[in-house]
Formats: C-alpha cells, structure tokens, sequence
C-alpha cells in the first residue's frame, strides 16, 4: 500500500500537448463559422460533432475537415433563422482568412468552381481506389496502372482541358483499374473497396452540388449490383432537386445573358447527362409508361432485375411483360386514377412476383407513382428485387416450426421431469412424515424408511444433477479439469456397482481391459466417470436377458498423448434405425411415456455426447431391434507420469510412506488456532517440520528466516490475505523464495475463489477441512522428481469415503477426525478442546457484526467459524455460516443474516455441550 501511495504522489501529471500553428488555424476556422450559427435547440447534434472534432489529432482533423465545414456553412446559409449569407460570401471570407487551409488538396476542392470540383473529386476518388487496393496486392507492376496512377497524382491544368473528354477519359481509367483488380482479388474484393471509397466520400462531399459526378466513374457492374451503400432513393432525390435548383439558375441566367447562349446549352447537356445517370445508377429499377401502358424508359437496372433489355421493351406494352394477374391490376389501377383520380395501387408499396424471360421468378416490392401531363398521365414504376429477403423470409418461417418443434419437445420433457422429480419427492416426503410420527421401537421398520429416503435423494440428485450439466452445456460454461487419475480403478469402481444391478436383473456383466491400456492417464476423471454410468446405466436399464459387456482398449499411442477407445455392449431392446439419429437429442426419449414407460430424463445420451465431444471425441451407435446396442467412442489423453503415488490404500499403511515427507519444512499460513492444531498433529505423523504464521505478514518474516519445502496458504486471514502474500513471494527476487510450491487452503467451494488463488500464483487449492489422502498425494507429487517447477494442478478433497463404525450423534460426526488421526484420542481431544477454547469467540464475534450490520466483519467471522465446524462434522451448521458468507459478500439485507443467525443459535448451545460431553467419554 505504500510503495502505491508513493508511486502515486511521485507521478507526474500528464499536460495537454501543445497544438501545432497548422491545427490551431484549423481549430480557429471552426470556431470562426460556430460563431455565426443562431445558437438554438436545433444545434444540439451539430454541437457534438463540433466538441468530438476539437479532441481529433491533427491527422484526423484534416480528414474531416471537408465533412464538417460543409455542415457547418449548411447552417449558415441555409438554417439561421436571423441573418442567411449567401454560400459565396462565407467561401469569400474563408478565401481572404484561412487560405494556408489550401494546401490540403481535400479542403481547397470545395472553393474551386463547379466543373472543375467535379473532375477534381473522380480524380481523388480513383486514387483513393487505387491506394486502397495496394493495401492488398502491393506495389504495381501493371504499366497502364502506373501510368493512370501517375496521371491522378498529376495536378490539372483547367486552361486547356476538355472536360467532356475528360471525364470519359476518367471512366475509362476506372474501368481499367476496375477490371485488374478484379482479376487479381474477384468482384467482392473490388467492389467492397469501390464502396469503401464511395462511403467515405460521401461523408465528406455529398452536400456539394457536385458531389453526383462520383458516380461517372464507378464501373456499371458496381452499380448494377443490389448494394445499399450507394445512395438511397431519398439521397438521389435530394441530389436531383439540388441539379434542378442549378437548372433554374441556368435557365435564369439564359434570359439575362443571351450572349452566352451557346455555354448555356452545354451546362443543360451536361445537367441532362447528370440526370439520366442518376436514373442509369439507381438502386431500383425505374419504367416509365405512358396511360395505355406503352413503355417509354426502361433504366439499366431494371434490366438487370428482370433481364429484359432497353431495346425489348420502348415501344412495346408493358402488359404483355408482366404476369396476368399484375396485368389486370395495372390496367384497373391506371383506368381508376385517370377517372377518379386515386386508386389502391397507386403511391402505395406493393410485393409481387414477375416472370423472367427464363421462366425463373423475381419478386419486387413496386411502387407506382402518377404524373400529370397536359396531355396525358404518365405512370412511373420503382422496383427492387426482394428475393433474397423473401428466401430469408422463409428461412425464418422454418426455423420458426423448427423451434417450435424444439419447443414442444422441451414442453414434453419438462411434463415427464415434473413426474420424475415428484416420483422420489413424493416417497421422500412421505417417508419422512411416517419416521416424524414413529417412536423408533421397530429399527428394523425405520432402517428400511431411512434406506428408502436414501434411495430416492439419491434417484432425485442424479436427475437435478443432469439438468444442471445440461444448462451448463447449454451455456458454455462446462470447463474440464486435467488431472492424474488411475483408469483401471475408475473404471473397476463404476462396473462395482453395477455388477449388483446386472446380478439383480440375472444378466452376465463382463468388464475388459486391454493390457495396453496404461494404469494412470491425465484426463477428466469426473467427466469419463458421467459419461460411462449414463452409458452403463442405459444397457441395463433397456436389457431384460443376456449380458452387458464394457470393453477398454488402446486406439493409438505416441509420445503427446494416448487415445483410448470405449466400448459398452448390450443384448437389450434395440432402437429402430429410424429413430437411431435421433438418440442424442436434447429431452429425446425413444420410449414414450405409458404402458411400457422407461423412467428417465431425456439428457442422458445427450449431456454424454457433448462431454465426450468436448474432449474431442465422438460417440457412436449401433443398433438393431431385438438384437441389442453398441455404443462406442474414443478420447486422447495425455500420458501421466504419476508413478510415487501408484499404491494401493487397501494395503498400504501411512507409515510405508512417511519416510518420503520426512524432514520436509512446510510453512502453514493460517489464522484459525484449531486449523493450525489440526495441521500440525498431521505433519507430525509424518514427521514434517511445521512453522506456523497467523497470517501473511508473519509468513513473510519466517521466509527472510527460514528456508521451507512448501507452502500450506489460507485463503481468507487477517492483516494480510492469502493470495496478496503469494503474489508478493511469487514477485521476489530471490529464488529460493520466489519458486516455492504454494498450496491454496480454504474452507470456499466458490468457483470465484480457486480461480482468485491460481491467479496470484498458487499452485495447488485444497477444500476444508483436507482430507489426508488428497493433501498426501499432493505433498508427494510436489515433492517427486517427475513432478516439473510450477505446475498447476488443482484438487479437492473428497471427504465421502469415511468409516461409520462412530458412535452415532445428534449433531457432530468425527469420523473424518478419527480417520485422520487414525482413532489417536490424544490428537481428537487435542482438537475438541481447541474449538471448545477458540470458538466462542469468534462466534461472538460473529454476532456482533450481524447486529452491527457490519459486512465486512460478519463475513471474515462466518468464514473462520465454517472452517473449524465443518472439521468436526457439522454439515448443517457449515451449510448456514456458508449461507450468512455468501450473504454478507453480496451484501444482501441484514433481516437475511439474521434469520440464517438465528436458526444457527438454536443448536450451537448444544454443539458446545455435545463436544464436551465427548471430551468426558473419550478416555473411558
């Protein structure tokens, strides 16, 4: 904390850099035209681009220098609602005040005059097509490409040049650059780059009257083509109106100077050229028909819509080119308008289908809109093709009765669940209701109740079990956790109890494993442990006569890994073929429910399938009706080189190992006094050298002392924490220090907190209260020579297989004690006694911070209590202090605390008058 403070107090403070003299003019131009806005509510949005310009680095700011000032003179000219200069006059004063501005060739473009930013604006935007395309393909070694490229980069001289021929010269270039590089990317490639450029350009320059020229030069293969970055029908009509405003300050023009009749007439060409190429470049396609339905336009993109030329259709009536039921629609539709002036169909959007010449059908949205003449009505048609929507459209619609299928599935399954869970509830519920009424005078009666609650929890965890992996799946959050793990023992584990069951339904369980099949592997035990009890249990659960064979055998071998293969075999009912596909789908049971129901979820062969996929593998099926099924799949593991630890517990006795941990000096980090008894008498048994520190500080002054083996690491402590002291070992310069093994010790089963202790840079995590064989394997493992530096390898007790040959009791259950320490009673009464002194304390402490609403301290206490409780067997208690933990770290109402506290105070009274109770028995 403090070398923090003081980095913070000694770093200086950034300052702004200094604007250059080039960007502070760019930024006083700006200010300049901001000036002259009547500041009002419809400047909000302008406002912002303004504030977002000023923070661009300067690169950025000559680039969008051109968009902005074009906005910013829009308002001035056009929307002040006090005082409206003309255009010309701004650009005048922009001329006699910023003219230093004109060096960027982007930003001059805008003051020259209008014939001249035309060809200026295709030249920049075809250098700018071929910059971006050497992004691609590199340097040019095409000489027509070098030579348009050095033409572009070329300056114009506008005193001889002509621009009709100029720009038909400019189309030609692009239809060069065009064609190449659509020969060395493909017309994606080019075409994406062309829209690329045009958007860019747009957003510059498209409130210039002369912005439309742009479309001169793109090839007519871009613009035939269905792309929506090329102006909207609505765009197209403002750039239309803003060449018809030109045209009438032409026409205006003609009349006051007749002497320039003849330059007169060329702008109208050349605005009539403009306007028949924004027809000729429109996204829809555009027919024009007169009232008896004769065509007299027909643009290029209508042709390409509907594959009809230009020269197939003026002249001839539109009627005999459009399906028989749009022909009787038009035909009503014109006769309706031309009498009363409105129809349905008229200046309304329309989806049909029309018929190409090749018989295939397009669909259109069709919009018709009516012209009055003085002579005649005129009809225009806009189309678009609408296909591809319309294949979308469909696409959605059978994904829709896909998932509505998927729905009813998942309906049925949730009808089956409901059945399923309230099968074991119901005899769990109503077991428990006749043991609460019974005086336990019959044990014999009361064992089998108990056995038939155990039975049915344990029917009802498998199902909870199996939809909690499923949404896990589901959610791609399933993680799988490599470890060392002994095949063969896994494997004799899982056919140990099902041999009972196959024996109880008289059917022959043969289990074989090949002898290639190495005896330790690093894999997911857990996870191939899941996947064979579904596959297991399923050849059962469908076999009334026969055998059930489960066979193990090596696929491939290599240094990297080891690939085994999987196989389990049945004689049952078979699935037919045509529902054989269907197997692995989620809440998919073959057999419904009814007569003959088969109890089950539905996720069995679903969840196995995506774990053992998950791992890389693929599980496969065979099967025949009658005859039995086969399912199989193999998994790649790494090879293990797990062998110090290859010892059978059945016949191996503690004291054949300890001469391995003997003289090892192991540091416990640890604040809870019962935690550091309970460690220290089980080093002692294998003659390690325990140091003991209450917390990181301390252990940190032991490491400059003391050179130690290993590291024991408690999570949660006082003064300084666990992985904040791992992370100050793990940075230190010594290396006797810095590369000690550290293992994560806590009473915490929260994901969060074992991914917090590998984080800091430890590399084991163990769950309170430790088990002696998972802290055993461990030790040794760190400790033998085939384990590497570092290696992270997480584990966690697995506390399950424990005598039951104890006393039986209200409330503790020391059978893990009695397991540990071996039955020493010196060592358990060592550990009572020390709860018993060190408890109340902290329980105190505990209640205090809950009336005190304090959460820091109430989730430290619940945190220390839960440790030393669940090591005397407490499993309720432990429950609760985990709940009032969680709590208080979500920071959740007080009342909660309360409630979980009190329920807690109820038996911790008794828990104190057990444990001493004990400590009086023990000795006789």
């Amino acid at each position: 904390m403090i070398l923090k403070w003081f980095k913070r107090i000694t770093t200086a403070k950034k300052t702004n850099p200094k604007k250059s003299q080039e960007e502070q003019e760019i930024i006083d131009l700006i200010d300049f035209l901001w000036k002259e806005i009547d500041i009002s509510k419809n400047t909000s949005n302008l406002k912002i681009k303004v504030k977002a310009f000023r923070e661009f680095s300067y690169v950025k700011k000559v680039e969008f220098l051109p968009e902005l000032y074009l906005f910013l003179e829009e308002y001035i000219t056009e929307k002040n609602a006090i005082r409206r200069p003309s255009k010309q006059f701004v650009r005048n004063q922009i001329i006699e005040r910023y003219s230093s501005l004109f060096k960027h060739t982007s930003f001059k473009l805008i003051f020259d005059p209008l014939k001249e930013q035309e060809l200026i604006l295709c030249k920049v935007f075809l250098s700018k097509v071929l910059e971006k395309s050497s992004e691609l393909i590199g340097s040019y070694n095409d000489s027509k490409i070098i030579y348009i490229k050095k033409y572009l980069d070329t300056p114009y001289n506008f005193r001889t040049i002509d621009l009709i021929k100029e720009r038909k010269n400019l189309l030609d270039f692009s239809n060069q650059i065009f064609l190449k590089i659509k020969n060395s990317l493909g017309i994606n490639a080019i075409t994406n780059i062309y829209l690329l450029i045009y958007k860019k350009h747009f957003q510059s320059y498209h409130l210039l009257d002369s912005f439309t020229a742009i479309l001169n030069v793109i090839p007519e293969e871009i613009l035939a083509k269905d792309l929506i970055n090329f102006p909207s029908k609505q765009q197209m009509h403002k750039m239309l109106q803003k060449q018809l405003y030109s045209l009438e300050e032409i026409n205006e023009r003609l009349t006051k100077e007749v002497v320039e009749r003849k330059k007169v007439e060329e702008e109208l060409k050349y605005s009539e050229h403009l306007n028949t190429t924004i027809l000729e470049t429109a996204m829809d396609g555009v027919v024009l028909v007169n009232s008896k339905g004769i065509v007299l336009n027909w643009n290029k993109q209508a042709e390409n819509i509907l594959e009809l030329k230009r020269e197939e259709t003026i002249g001839h009536s539109i009627y005999s080119l459009v399906p028989y039921k749009l022909r009787q629609e038009l035909k009503r539709s014109f006769s309706n308008y031309i009498q009363t002036g409105d129809d349905e169909l008229i200046n309304k959007r329309v989806e049909t289908s029309v018929n190409r010449k090749n018989g295939s059908i397009v669909y259109i949205e069709l919009t018709v809109i009516a012209i009055e003449t003085k002579d005649d009505y005129l009809f225009n048609g806009f189309f678009r093709d609408i296909t591809n929507r319309k294949i979308i459209d469909n696409e959605i619609r059978e994904a829709k009765v896909i998932a509505e299928k998927s729905a009813k599935a998942k309906t049925v399954f949730l009808s089956n669940m409901s059945h399923e869970i309230r099968t074991p509830l119901n005899v769990i519920l109503g077991l428990t209701g006749i043991l609460q009424k019974s005086d336990f005078s019959n044990p014999h009666i009361d064992k089998k109740n108990l056995d038939g609650i155990q039975f049915s929890a344990e029917n009802l965890l498998i199902l909870i079990n199996d939809i909690l992996d499923f949404s896990k799946i589901e959610a791609g959050k399933l993680t799988l956790h490599n470890t060392d793990f002994s095949l063969k023992e896994l494997i004799t584990n899982i056919s140990r109890g099902f041999k009972i069951k196959a024996d109880e339904k008289g059917l022959k369980y043969t289990m074989l494993i090949d002898p290639s099949v190495p005896k330790f592997i690093i894999g997911d035990q857990l996870r191939l442990n899941q996947i064979l009890i579904n596959l297991i249990g399923n050849a059962i659960k469908f076999t009334q006569t026969g055998e059930i064979t489960i066979q193990v055998k090596t696929e491939k071998s290599s240094t990297k890994g080891i690939t085994i293969n999987f196989s389990v075999k049945d004689t049952g009912v078979g699935i037919p073929e045509d529902k054989l596909k269907n197997i692995f789908e989620s809440f998919y049971q073959v057999h419904k429910p009814g007569k003959n129901k088969i109890e089950g979820t539905g996720l069995g062969l679903s969840i196995s399938k995506q774990l053992i996929e998950l791992q890389g593998g693929v599980l496969k099926a065979e099967s025949k009706p009658g005859v039995g099924s086969t399912f199989d799949f193999s998994i790649t593991y790494a090879k293990s080189n797990f062998r110090s630890t290859e010892i059978n517990r059945k016949h191996t006795t503690m004291s054949e190992n300890s001469h391995n941990l003997s003289g090892v000096k192991v540091l416990v980090v640890e604040d809870n006094k019962m935690n550091q008894f309970f460690i220290k008498q089980l080093f002692s048994n294998w003659h390690i050298d325990a140091h003991i520190a209450d917390n990181g500080m301390i252990a940190l002054e032991k490491l400059k002392n003391f050179t130690y083996d290993l590291i024991l690491m408690d999570m949660h402590m006082p003064v300084m924490d666990g992985p904040e002291t791992t992370e100050i070992i793990r940075n230190s310069d010594d290396d006797k220090i810095n590369k000690i093994p550290i293992i994560a010790c806590s009473a915490d089963v929260f994901p969060e907190s074992k991914k917090k202790a590998i984080e800091s840079g430890m590399n084991f995590y163990l769950t309170k209260p430790l088990s002696e064989q998972a802290l055993e394997e461990v030790l040794l493992s760190i400790l033998s020579k085939n384990v590497q530096e570092n290696t992270s390898i997480p584990v966690s007790a697995n506390n399950t297989d424990t005598p039951t040959s104890l006393e039986t009791k209200k409330f503790c259950d020391l059978s893990f004690l009695k397991k540990t320490f071996d039955n020493d009673t010196e060592i358990i009464l060592g550990v009572l006694q020390i709860f018993i002194d060190e408890t109340p304390k902290d329980y105190q402490k505990l209640k205090q911070a809950i009336e005190n609403k304090n959460w820091d301290v109430t989730r430290e206490a619940a945190h220390k209590l839960k440790s030393s409780f669940k090591t005397i067997g407490l499993k309720n208690e432990t429950d609760i202090l985990q709940k009032i933990e969680y709590s208080s770290k979500e920071k959740l109402e007080f009342s909660l605390l309360k409630e979980y506290f009190t329920e807690l105070n109820q038996s911790y009274p008794k828990i104190i008058e057990e444990i001493n109770q004990y400590i009086q028995d023990f000795p006789s």
